[in-house]
């Protein structure tokens, strides 16, 4: 999703900006440069947990740094990648923020009084893996990530596609498409409820098995208000499927985010 990646496991959200900042980079005019850094804040808009019908505000900072488009940090954590043609290929390490089963009122808190009993998810480390491949102007990406936590200790795959269109000679647009499957450790961490969590919580027991955690559906739109200030609009619609669908967690199936951003690229 920059050090939005922070954010984005942060609020378990995965949700708005990983779509969003590599295309401000690609949206943005000028030569290749040996360093492309960019700072910015915003808003964002968002569940308090997955499977939420609440939401909050919360304020969101922003930096994305990449070195010879080779080494950068940003959404995806820290990472590196390789290019040949239309093909792109990539890992590093990320992490997700976890879950409080309280509402903590933090910036980057995700969490909600009605989870008390479930207990924290801690922060996890995450080894990455990214494959991207472009036909025309649509690019098909795939990441799998495997979580090194003493909690979470699962893997989580997505598979999509993105697709940039100019809207005149400032103004970016960039719609895309996003599954994720997730592994059965995954998916009873986030989703499911064991009998000793049942016992001290709202919800009763639940066994989350692997599979299809979520489809996605996003919408971008990148202006460049000169040759360093750019502003972005990011838009996400997302659909639990599967066992995290059925899990007792998820008060809803379907949520929305949105983020609101002011940039500086140097």
């Amino acid at each position: 999703m920059t050090f939005t990646r922070l954010l984005l496991a942060a609020t378990a959200l995965l949700i708005a900006l990983p779509a969003a900042a590599q295309p401000m980079r690609g949206g943005m005019k000028g030569p290749p440069k040996t360093w492309d850094i960019s700072l910015g804040a915003g808003a964002m808009w968002r569940p308090t947990f997955e499977g939420s019908d609440r939401s909050r505000v919360r304020p969101l900072p922003f930096v994305t740094v990449n070195w010879r488009d080779t080494i950068s940090f940003g959404e995806g954590g820290l990472s590196t990648q390789i290019k040949g043609g239309r093909l792109r290929l990539g890992g590093g390490l990320t992490f997700d923020g976890g879950r409080k089963d309280h509402d903590t009122g933090g910036i980057f808190a995700n969490g909600d009084d009605r989870l008390r009993g479930m207990g924290d998810i801690d922060f996890a480390l995450g080894l990455r893996g990214f494959a991207a491949y472009r036909v025309g102007f649509i690019e098909f990406n795939a990441s799998a990530i495997k979580y090194l936590g003493e909690q979470n200790d699962g893997v989580l795959a997505s598979f999509g596609a993105s697709a940039p269109v100019p809207l005149g000679r400032k103004l970016l647009f960039i719609p895309g498409v996003r599954a994720s499957w997730a592994d059965d450790k995954y998916m009873q961490t986030f989703f499911g409820v064991t009998p000793l969590q049942a016992s001290r919580s709202i919800f009763p027991a639940f066994n989350a098995r692997s599979g299809i955690q979520e489809v996605r559906g996003s919408a971008n739109l990148i202006y460049r208000i000169d040759d360093h200030w750019f502003a972005a609009v990011n838009g996400n619609v997302t659909r639990l499927l599967g066992d995290a669908a059925d899990s007792p967690i998820s008060i809803v199936n379907t949520n929305s985010s949105v983020m609101t951003l002011l940039g500086y690229r140097f």
